[in-house]
């Protein structure tokens, strides 16, 4: 009964998230400049008109970004490749931050950020 207990506490402590739904081209196109994706030390902010500035534990990289088709495409000096992402979002039913998974297209690896509010 003890364990019942316990596990029902762990339950509603966790924070409420809606089912995870893929992005289109334009809801992504829409979603990244207004948004700060973060997970600890690391965050990402994206801008109107295609830069991106990834920061972790005070180094910064600046980037690029766009939409192709149902991606969000990336690509980080010195490389000129572009790697494209599905953009899964998931909104949070409590005080918790939304989040935003990245699945890249060619190996299926998922990297869950939250949504951080904008600086006001």
């Amino acid at each position: 009964m003890r364990v019942l207990a316990t596990l029902i506490v762990l339950f509603v402590s966790i924070p409420a998230l809606a089912e995870e739904r893929r992005l289109s081209g334009k809801e992504i196109a829409s979603l990244l400049p207004e948004i700060t994706a973060s997970i600890g030390s690391i965050k990402q902010t994206f801008a109107a008109d295609g830069g991106t500035v990834f920061t972790q534990d005070g180094r910064v990289s600046n980037g690029r970004w766009r939409v192709r088709g149902d991606f969000y495409c990336s690509t980080w000096p010195p490389s000129g490749a572009w790697r494209c992402y599905e953009v899964h979002f998931e909104k949070s039913e409590s005080e918790s931050p939304d989040r935003i998974i990245w699945v890249d297209a060619q190996l299926g690896d998922k990297t869950i950020n939250f949504i951080m509010p904008k600086a006001q």
